[in-house]
């Protein structure tokens, strides 16, 4: 990139702090209405200033008809309990999302665990022979992550095992249960043969077009779709605003669509109302998909008593298409899975 098109950065504007007083007066005066200014002090101050103007932002005044860009005074009729339904629904939302990642991720342990084990030895990280799909650096790097791990663990099995055996480390099967999903996915999915790969998204019924069981599962997308987990379990974990969210970091790559005689019962044309959807509707369809596989429709009639909770949420804000409820991945009929 040529100097001369590096962005000019600028100082950040002085924004000298308001008292929770002056902040609330400055919303109620700029036509937000339905609360008192005592109790807007309080959600003011139990949630933050900041955080909360990521959910009042919809109800400002738009800058110009062709600018996204909004600003106070807030539209007419703007009432608290507007926004702080959409706060409230967005808490219980990256509640609900962290459930089926912790069911994904339980999954994913109990999984590599025993295909390595079986392939490599209870110990068989130990070696580079044991991950094939780690570089000689990236092995060592992976040792020296997992002693780090083991050594700081309070688990009770794994402090018995340090006090009762003389191995550096412990067998598979202990050893996940220490494991952030961060560093499972970086050294036992991505060390693991691509057999054991492939396996995984074959029992996930994740699938490409190859009629050959051997390779039928699709490893490609699979490893995206735990990346973009990875993702979504880091923003939930941080509180991050998750409903309306548009960044492509939680955005799943999906299969293809297929057409002619391959069409039919080809798992990747269900995926076609969600292919030009933004926001989190694609991820939370694709986390739907996988906690079906794992634990049945459990996770899916919670997602939806969740949105029926809250009926008055754009659905459309969050990606969602007409029609996407009687779908073939979100029916709860079975017939999807």
């Amino acid at each position: 990139m040529d100097e001369n098109d590096t962005p000019q950065l600028r100082p950040y504007p002085q924004h000298p702090p308001k008292s929770l007083d002056d902040l609330s007066a400055k919303l109620i005066d700029n036509g937000l209405s339905g609360i008192s200014r005592e109790l807007l002090e309080r959600r003011i101050e139990q949630v933050g200033y900041f955080r909360l103007k990521g959910y009042w932002y919809p109800f400002l005044t738009p800058v110009s008809e062709q600018s996204a860009k909004r600003s106070l005074p807030f539209r007419q009729d703007v009432q608290f309990k507007d926004i702080w339904d959409r706060y409230l629904f967005d808490q219980e939302l990256r509640m609900l999302v962290f459930d089926g990642i912790v069911t994904i991720e339980i999954y994913l342990k109990s999984f590599l665990a025993h295909e390595l084990s079986v392939f490599g030895g209870e110990f068989g990280y130990m070696t580079r022979e044991g991950l094939p799909g780690l570089s000689y650096d990236d092995h060592l790097a992976c040792l020296s992550s997992l002693r780090s791990t083991f050594t700081k663990s309070n688990l009770p099995y794994l402090r018995h095992f340090r006090s009762t055996y003389s191995d550096p480390l412990p067998p598979y099967w202990m050893i996940v249960g220490c494991l952030s999903y961060g560093t499972l996915k970086e050294n036992f999915y991505q060390g693991a043969p691509d057999h054991i790969k492939r396996k995984l998204a074959t029992r996930l019924h994740i699938f490409n077009p190859n009629p050959n069981p051997a390779v039928r599962g699709d490893a490609k997308i699979l490893s995206n779709w735990l990346e973009t987990i990875r993702q979504a379990r880091n923003m939930t974990a941080h509180h991050d605003r998750f409903w309306n969210e548009t960044s492509t970091r939680i955005a799943p790559k999906l299969p293809k669509h297929r057409s002619g005689s391959h069409a039919k019962g080809w798992w990747g044309n269900d995926w076609d109302i969600f292919r030009k959807s933004s926001g989190p509707a694609a991820f939370l369809t694709m986390e739907n998909y996988l906690t079906s596989q794992i634990d049945g429709p459990a996770w899916t009639e919670k997602f939806i008593s969740l949105m029926d909770g809250y009926p008055q949420i754009p659905k459309s804000d969050m990606g969602f298409p007409d029609g996407w409820r009687v779908s073939p991945l979100w029916r709860v009929d079975g017939s999807a899975h």
